[in-house]
């Protein structure tokens, strides 16, 4: 089994809700949300140098599992980035493939993230003792592949019905630890579940992106020091759900 491996340093979390990202001054990257679903051999993402000098990029691929409520990364061989190194010119595109060498099993969902390194030209391609000592800028995109029976967003030339998407199965608590308050999610569903635009008894937690929680998992996140949060109803908005979902205390 593959050494799991904390990934913190320096890193930059591109999760927002929109289609692409303006991931510093220079890298654009589209989209921010790649799924593969079971009939899919794999999907693209665009690697976009908006700067006035090449850069060097490499890409890798990591499960990711959430373990004692925090995020877990390991290496995998299930996707690949293909190429895994790119050299891009001032104004410039290049696509990646991720390609699925194996499936999740049917019902099932697999998380990853696709790490993206921007490397010193002079440089050679970091290898996995040097993790994380020796680039300029990482970027991080979540990957989602679905086993048979299981999708969770709308892909283009696909029009479906929403309310069959697979969804997550959440509840919550709130956890006081010192002068620290903490709102911890459980997702006891099958699939992910990105969590935003959090609202507890008509006050807001969080305007933007909260986080994710991945299946049979549960995260906690910080709480404002500031408002009186006590238990009561939590509204989000949960994946690409059009409406507020509710969540219930546990």
């Amino acid at each position: 089994m593959c050494t799991l491996l904390r990934l913190s340093l320096m890193a930059v979390w591109l999760l927002t809700s929109s289609n692409q990202a303006l991931a510093s001054a220079s890298i654009l990257i589209w989209p921010i949300d790649p799924v593969i679903e079971d009939q899919q051999p794999g999907t693209e993402l665009w690697l976009e140098n908006r700067d006035k000098v090449p850069v060097y990029m490499q890409i890798r691929v990591l499960g990711w599992q959430q373990m004692a409520d925090k995020d877990d990364y390991s290496t995998q061989s299930a996707v690949i980035a293909s190429p895994p190194v790119a050299s891009i010119a001032p104004g410039k595109r290049q696509l990646i493939r991720l390609i699925k060498q194996s499936a999740p099993s049917a019902g099932q969902e697999r998380a990853y993230r696709v790490l993206i390194d921007e490397v010193p030209m002079k440089d050679q391609p970091i290898s996995d003792t040097q993790m994380g000592l020796k680039f300029q800028m990482r970027y991080s995109v979540p990957l989602f592949v679905s086993g048979k029976g299981v999708w969770t967003k709308q892909v283009s030339g696909k029009p479906r019905d929403f309310t069959t998407a697979s969804q997550p199965q959440l509840s919550y608590r709130l956890l006081q630890q010192g002068n620290q308050r903490w709102l911890v999610v459980r997702n006891q569903g099958i699939v992910h579940a990105r969590i935003s635009k959090v609202t507890m008894q008509g006050n807001t937690l969080n305007p933007g992106l909260l986080g994710y929680v991945l299946p049979s998992s549960q995260m906690r996140f910080a709480l404002p020091s500031a408002g009186n949060f006590s238990h009561g109803k939590l509204l989000a908005t949960v994946n690409d759900n059009e409406q507020p979902v509710v969540i219930p205390s546990y």
